[in-house]
Protein backbone atom coordinates (compact mmCIF):
# COMPACT_ATOMS: atom_id res chain seq x y z
CA UNK A 1 0.00 0.00 0.00
CA UNK A 2 1.15 3.16 -1.21
CA UNK A 3 1.80 5.75 2.07
CA UNK A 4 0.11 9.41 1.95
CA UNK A 5 2.24 12.30 1.81
CA UNK A 6 1.63 15.58 3.51
CA UNK A 7 3.76 18.33 3.22
CA UNK A 8 3.78 20.78 5.59
CA UNK A 9 2.42 24.11 3.70
CA UNK A 10 2.80 26.57 6.48
CA UNK A 11 5.95 26.51 5.89
CA UNK A 12 6.90 29.50 3.83
CA UNK A 13 9.36 31.47 2.24
CA UNK A 14 10.86 34.77 2.91
CA UNK A 15 8.82 38.10 2.05
CA UNK A 16 11.80 38.86 0.15
CA UNK A 17 11.73 35.91 -1.79
CA UNK A 18 8.74 35.36 -2.50
CA UNK A 19 8.40 39.41 -4.05
CA UNK A 20 11.29 38.48 -5.92
CA UNK A 21 10.29 35.00 -6.94
CA UNK A 22 6.32 36.68 -8.10
CA UNK A 23 8.27 40.09 -9.96
CA UNK A 24 10.72 38.26 -11.29
CA UNK A 25 7.98 36.09 -13.01
CA UNK A 26 6.02 38.26 -14.58
CA UNK A 27 9.14 40.46 -16.32
CA UNK A 28 10.73 36.87 -17.47
CA UNK A 29 6.62 36.70 -19.11
CA UNK A 30 8.08 40.06 -20.65
CA UNK A 31 11.85 38.97 -21.49
CA UNK A 32 10.31 36.01 -23.44
CA UNK A 33 8.29 37.46 -26.21
CA UNK A 34 10.05 40.32 -26.42
CA UNK A 35 13.29 38.76 -27.28
CA UNK A 36 11.73 36.44 -29.66
CA UNK A 37 9.74 39.15 -31.58
CA UNK A 38 12.72 41.40 -31.83
CA UNK A 39 15.18 38.64 -33.47
CA UNK A 40 12.49 38.78 -36.53
CA UNK A 41 12.27 42.20 -36.40
CA UNK A 42 14.47 44.44 -38.74
CA UNK A 43 16.26 47.36 -37.81
CA UNK A 44 14.14 50.32 -36.58
CA UNK A 45 12.81 52.56 -33.96
CA UNK A 46 10.59 48.95 -32.84
CA UNK A 47 13.55 46.96 -32.70
CA UNK A 48 15.40 49.87 -30.45
CA UNK A 49 12.76 50.31 -28.23
CA UNK A 50 12.41 46.31 -27.78
CA UNK A 51 16.20 45.82 -27.60
CA UNK A 52 16.43 48.53 -24.64
CA UNK A 53 13.49 47.26 -23.36
CA UNK A 54 14.63 43.69 -23.18
CA UNK A 55 17.85 44.47 -21.97
CA UNK A 56 16.59 47.12 -18.93
CA UNK A 57 14.35 44.16 -18.02
CA UNK A 58 17.16 41.91 -18.57
CA UNK A 59 19.61 43.59 -15.85
CA UNK A 60 16.57 44.32 -13.18
CA UNK A 61 16.13 40.02 -13.36
CA UNK A 62 19.49 39.81 -13.21
CA UNK A 63 20.12 41.75 -9.97
CA UNK A 64 17.11 40.32 -8.40
CA UNK A 65 18.21 36.57 -9.12
CA UNK A 66 21.56 37.65 -7.20
CA UNK A 67 19.39 38.59 -4.81
CA UNK A 68 17.27 36.02 -4.64
CA UNK A 69 20.38 33.67 -4.56
CA UNK A 70 21.91 35.81 -1.42
CA UNK A 71 18.48 35.08 0.33
CA UNK A 72 18.76 31.22 -0.72
CA UNK A 73 22.09 30.68 1.46
CA UNK A 74 21.02 33.87 4.31
CA UNK A 75 17.75 33.24 5.10
CA UNK A 76 16.02 29.76 6.04
CA UNK A 77 13.80 28.34 3.40
CA UNK A 78 10.78 25.81 3.37
CA UNK A 79 11.39 22.05 3.54
CA UNK A 80 11.73 20.04 0.44
CA UNK A 81 8.60 18.96 -0.97
CA UNK A 82 8.09 15.52 -0.90
CA UNK A 83 6.79 13.40 -3.17
CA UNK A 84 7.05 9.66 -2.36
CA UNK A 85 9.72 9.03 -4.98
CA UNK A 86 13.29 9.64 -4.03
CA UNK A 87 13.59 10.18 -7.91
CA UNK A 88 10.88 13.20 -8.22
CA UNK A 89 12.57 14.37 -5.55
CA UNK A 90 15.78 15.42 -6.53
CA UNK A 91 13.95 16.60 -9.79
CA UNK A 92 12.04 18.83 -7.80
CA UNK A 93 15.33 19.99 -5.87
CA UNK A 94 17.17 19.80 -9.38
CA UNK A 95 14.64 21.99 -10.97
CA UNK A 96 14.93 24.49 -8.55
CA UNK A 97 18.59 24.74 -8.62
CA UNK A 98 18.75 24.83 -12.17
CA UNK A 99 17.01 28.09 -12.53
CA UNK A 100 19.32 30.28 -10.46
CA UNK A 101 21.79 28.76 -12.75
CA UNK A 102 20.25 29.20 -16.26
CA UNK A 103 19.02 32.91 -14.98
CA UNK A 104 22.38 33.96 -14.29
CA UNK A 105 24.18 32.50 -17.36
CA UNK A 106 21.45 34.14 -19.60
CA UNK A 107 22.03 37.50 -18.00
CA UNK A 108 25.81 36.69 -18.48
CA UNK A 109 25.07 35.72 -22.23
CA UNK A 110 22.51 39.03 -22.61
CA UNK A 111 25.37 41.27 -21.29
CA UNK A 112 28.21 39.48 -22.93
CA UNK A 113 26.04 39.92 -26.36
CA UNK A 114 25.86 43.67 -25.71
CA UNK A 115 29.59 44.42 -25.05
CA UNK A 116 30.94 42.38 -27.80
CA UNK A 117 27.84 43.33 -30.48
CA UNK A 118 28.62 46.69 -29.60
CA UNK A 119 25.13 47.71 -29.30
CA UNK A 120 26.16 50.45 -25.84
CA UNK A 121 26.25 53.44 -27.93
CA UNK A 122 23.13 52.50 -30.07
CA UNK A 123 21.39 51.74 -26.69
CA UNK A 124 22.41 54.69 -24.80
CA UNK A 125 21.29 57.48 -28.05
CA UNK A 126 18.07 55.27 -28.79
CA UNK A 127 19.68 55.19 -32.02
CA UNK A 128 18.46 51.99 -34.50
CA UNK A 129 21.20 53.35 -37.13
CA UNK A 130 24.00 52.59 -34.80
CA UNK A 131 22.89 49.13 -34.55
CA UNK A 132 25.31 46.26 -36.55
CA UNK A 133 23.79 45.33 -39.71
CA UNK A 134 24.23 41.44 -38.29
CA UNK A 135 25.14 40.76 -35.40
CA UNK A 136 27.16 37.74 -34.92
CA UNK A 137 28.82 37.32 -31.76
CA UNK A 138 29.84 34.55 -29.81
CA UNK A 139 27.37 34.95 -26.72
CA UNK A 140 24.02 35.24 -28.69
CA UNK A 141 24.02 31.90 -29.54
CA UNK A 142 24.24 30.14 -25.70
CA UNK A 143 22.04 33.04 -24.82
CA UNK A 144 19.28 31.92 -27.25
CA UNK A 145 19.64 28.43 -26.40
CA UNK A 146 19.89 29.80 -23.06
CA UNK A 147 16.53 31.25 -23.58
CA UNK A 148 14.30 27.80 -24.37
CA UNK A 149 16.00 26.31 -21.60
CA UNK A 150 14.67 28.83 -19.57
CA UNK A 151 10.96 28.63 -21.32
CA UNK A 152 11.73 24.54 -20.98
CA UNK A 153 12.15 24.88 -17.10
CA UNK A 154 8.91 27.07 -16.59
CA UNK A 155 6.48 24.63 -18.17
CA UNK A 156 8.22 21.99 -16.53
CA UNK A 157 7.85 24.06 -13.06
CA UNK A 158 4.41 25.10 -13.95
CA UNK A 159 3.58 21.44 -14.62
CA UNK A 160 4.91 20.40 -11.66
CA UNK A 161 2.84 22.40 -9.24
CA UNK A 162 -0.53 21.48 -10.97
CA UNK A 163 0.87 17.48 -11.25
CA UNK A 164 1.42 17.99 -7.54
CA UNK A 165 -1.69 19.61 -6.73
CA UNK A 166 -3.64 16.50 -8.39
CA UNK A 167 -1.78 13.66 -7.21
CA UNK A 168 -1.04 14.52 -3.73
CA UNK A 169 -4.10 17.03 -3.46
CA UNK A 170 -1.74 19.85 -1.98
CA UNK A 171 -1.56 23.52 -3.13
CA UNK A 172 2.04 24.28 -3.07
CA UNK A 173 1.29 27.38 -4.07
CA UNK A 174 0.58 28.41 -0.23
CA UNK A 175 4.22 28.29 0.09
CA UNK A 176 5.15 30.96 -2.30
CA UNK A 177 2.20 33.28 -2.37
CA UNK A 178 2.29 36.65 -0.24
Amino acid sequence: MKSIIRNNLSEKYGKGTIIIHWVSFLLILVLIPSGFIMTGTKPGDAKILLLRTHIFIGVIVFILTLLRVWFFFRYKRPSHLETGNLIHNKLIVWLENSFYIVLILLSVSGILTVILGALGQAIRAGNYTLLPNNLDVPSLAPHQVLAKLLIALLIVHIVGVVNHYIKLKENTLKRILP
